[in-house]
């Protein structure tokens, strides 16, 4: 039973969840999503009284209790009907908490929060859609900070460098977004149910609005999607095999071969030689969008 005296909700397999248990942990994360990496404000400031946080998967509150107890304006956003319905009642009295029921990848998040340059994001996300929720995150307009629990595996494949077996599109895609620090592990055994997997929390810095929001940043973020995409899905091929021969590239052997001499680069390399910067260098040079 819960502190509200009603059965505790049976996690839905459809959605992945796997509701956090382990309150030093539930602690360990808040403590890292309120902490000011840049140094400005100190510790576990927000940035002012009131600032906004966005909690994405509350689930069934392990994050959201220990955050509501911040000063902190706090937005729940939950997807699952009966947890946003058992959340909104438990809170009904707190005017610093939100909740939100809706689709993280469908919302508009800067308005759930009203000051989204401001805003801190913070979640235990499910597994089965940490890739899509991230690169929504980091398409400008982005939030201040993202703090996350996801899949082992794939904070690997997002903090791997040039040379990694599990650099990747994920990898460059992030580096050229944010910067990314592996922060704690997860054990499985954290969590009910217990998942086939650990977990690691990760947290996420946008670069400046003036880096990456223009629409010239917009275009050249379409464009690196289209390369690095290309060049992963065949990544045992040489660099200027691909760019010669990828259907989803549309380019001339001639466009090719002028790309890779403008940025020194052998045509025999392959994509995980390649550094984020190389990518973003050569798809500036193509006719791709």
């Amino acid at each position: 039973m819960n502190r509200a005296g009603a059965a505790r909700p049976r996690p839905k397999r459809s959605l992945g969840q796997n509701f956090l248990v382990d309150a030093n942990l539930q602690r360990k994360i808040v403590a890292a999503a309120l902490d000011d990496p840049s140094g400005l404000n100190g510790p576990g400031e927000l940035g002012g009284p009131g600032g906004p946080v966005l909690e994405i998967g509350p689930g069934t509150g392990a994050l959201t209790d220990h955050l509501a107890r911040r000063d902190a304006r706090l937005y729940a956003l939950e997807l699952d009907d009966d947890l946003a319905t058992a959340l909104s009642a438990r809170y009904a009295d707190n005017p610093r908490v939100t909740v939100v029921h809706g689709d993280v990848l469908r919302l508009d998040l800067p308005s759930i929060t009203g000051d989204w340059s401001a805003t801190r994001v913070v979640g235990n996300i499910p597994y089965n859609i940490t890739t899509p929720i991230v690169f929504r995150l980091l398409t400008p307009p982005c939030p201040r900070q993202i703090v996350l629990a996801m899949q082992a595996e794939v904070a690997d494949r997002m903090l791997a460098g040039p040379g990694s077996k599990t650099y990747g599109a994920l990898s460059v895609g992030v580096v050229l977004a944010a910067r990314a620090k592996r922060l704690f592990d997860v054990p499985r055994t954290a969590f009910r149910p217990v998942p086939r997997v650990d977990s690691t929390v990760v947290r996420l810095t946008p670069l400046p609005a003036s880096v990456c929001a223009s629409e010239s940043a917009a275009a050249s973020r379409r464009a690196v999607r289209v390369l690095v995409r290309a060049a992963f899905s065949w990544r045992r091929k040489q660099i200027g095999t691909i760019l010669a021969r990828h259907p989803d590239l549309g380019l001339t052997p001639a466009e090719a071969t002028r790309a890779l001499e403008s940025r020194s680069l052998s045509p025999r390399s392959r994509p995980e030689q390649l550094s984020p910067d190389d990518f973003a260098a050569l798809a500036r040079t193509l006719p791709l969008g």
